[in-house]
């Protein structure tokens, strides 16, 4: 059950949440707890100074040491076991003064007590007395007494039983733990009704492709936050693609057998016996048409993918290749071709698309551009479209004449070699991307140069 709730989003998310929650508390807990017990050292150190006034105002010089009475206005000097004590040192280090709160402690005087200090030094610390089990809160402070002929060094000493500092410190400490305990779980119940409410969409699109696969609906229906509208775009239009690409087998088969059907009636209507001569000039022309139209229906079978959205295909090296192969190919032409493309250009589709829009539309360039060819390539202000002028300097097309050679088997130059199909497969796959492809009359082109045909394509 764990190892399956760990497998899910939620799972671990959730997880995660509560362990950053609960070490939070931890740091925050000791936190807090330290910033409480330093200002009630504080407080307490400001107290136990307050002590040694009280028996600054009292004391009396007397020889080379100090006098103070045996009653003093702090009852609890005065009270045996009463938790505060109070007591003088020398310079030495000899307690020569106790108050009556000590005398429980017979062994008080010969106790080894903190060392003397110096002129207006202080001290705050928590002590143990030897032999005692309680811890003691104690404050010093070095006083230097002023005689005529000399200078006297005393350390004032104030003891607190340290039990009741440390009784409050675990009352906050308790208080806070099952405040922060509380806290802690309703953070947590906090948490994972965000948590819930956050991962719905995830869950709707979980919904979705759920109800698409029963057969309920075509595509991802839901209203998606923003930051899931791309992932869904993106699953819409890989389902688009695939039954586009499932549609266009189906049609292009029908095509095909169609297409195959004129051909087959003309061979079988063959009278081979009678004219032996003509009938095999006959064949080998139903035998090049009928492999022109496979060739053709071949090539609309694998293209026409719609955009992709997975990644990029970088133009300018399959532009590069292409213009190398057919520089071998027409070196005869000595054709001036030239491309303008920058590395970053991308094209969001089938890298097999582009090559076969880009082969067919330079090889037109190389056979009939006049020896000149200027390939123009740019995405969109957008980055996600793409735009291709191809222009040349051949005798060019009217429209009349474009609409005639992008039909399939027809060709402008009959004397060159080919099917005349390559443009209708161009054709077939501009407008499988949902794009344009034309002629761009003169007034508009700015390749004032080139004086033949200019298309423009745009995906």
């Amino acid at each position: 059950m764990l190892t399956r709730w760990l497998h899910s989003l939620s799972g671990r998310l959730s997880l995660m949440a509560t362990l950053v929650l609960l070490v939070f508390l931890v740091v925050l807990s000791g936190v807090l707890e330290r910033a409480y017990r330093t200002s009630l050292d504080e407080a307490k150190a400001r107290e136990l100074q307050a002590y040694i006034y009280t028996m600054l105002v009292v004391a009396e010089p007397d020889g080379d040491s100090l006098y103070l009475p045996f009653d003093l206005r702090e009852q609890r000097f005065n009270q045996p076991d009463s938790g505060l004590i109070g007591a003088v040192m020398d310079s030495r280090g000899r307690v020569i003064w106790r108050s009556q709160s000590a005398l429980s402690l017979p062994n008080f005087s010969t106790m080894p007590l903190p060392l003397p200090l110096r002129q207006g030094q202080q001290a705050f610390a928590e002590i143990r007395l030897p032999g005692l089990d309680n811890q003691y809160n104690s404050f010093r402070q070095g006083i230097a007494w002023a005689l005529e002929d000399r200078e006297l060094l005393f350390t004032f000493v104030i003891l607190e039983d340290a039990a009741p500092l440390h009784a409050q410190v675990k009352q906050f400490s308790d208080t806070l733990w099952r405040w922060l305990g509380i806290g802690a779980l309703a953070l947590i119940a906090v948490q994972l009704l965000v948590l819930r409410w956050g991962l719905a969409p995830l869950r709707g699109v979980t919904r979705a492709l759920k109800e698409m696969q029963q057969g309920g609906s075509d595509t991802l229906r839901g209203n998606f936050p923003r930051e899931l509208v791309p992932l869904t775009d993106n699953l819409n239009l890989l389902i688009e693609n695939e039954r586009r690409q499932r549609e266009k087998t189906r049609h292009t088969l029908g095509d095909l057998a169609h297409s195959l059907k004129t051909p087959l009636a003309v061979l079988k209507g063959m009278d081979l016996a009678s004219d032996p001569q003509s009938a095999q000039m006959a064949l080998a022309e139903q035998v090049q048409r009928m492999d022109a139209i496979i060739s053709y229906q071949l090539k609309r079978a694998v293209a026409g993918s719609p955009k992709s959205i997975l990644r990029g295909v970088a133009v300018q090296p399959i532009a590069e290749k292409l213009l190398t192969a057919l520089d071998k190919v027409y070196r005869d032409k000595h054709v001036d071709a030239e491309l303008l493309c920058d590395d970053s250009v991308l094209f969001y589709g089938d890298e097999g698309d582009l090559m076969e829009m880009l082969g067919n539309l330079l090889d037109n360039g190389y056979k009939y551009g006049g020896g000149k060819l200027l390939a123009k390539i740019a995405n969109t202000a957008d980055q996600r479209g793409l735009e291709m002028i191809i222009a040349d300097n051949g005798p060019g097309l009217t429209e009349e004449q474009w609409r005639q050679v992008v039909q399939r088997g027809v060709r402008a130059d009959q004397q060159q070699q080919g099917q005349g199909i390559g443009l209708a497969v161009v054709v077939d796959i501009v407008e499988s991307y949902h794009g344009r492809i034309a002629i761009v009359p003169p007034p508009e082109r700015d390749d004032a140069d080139l004086g033949g045909l200019t298309l423009r394509v745009a995906l």
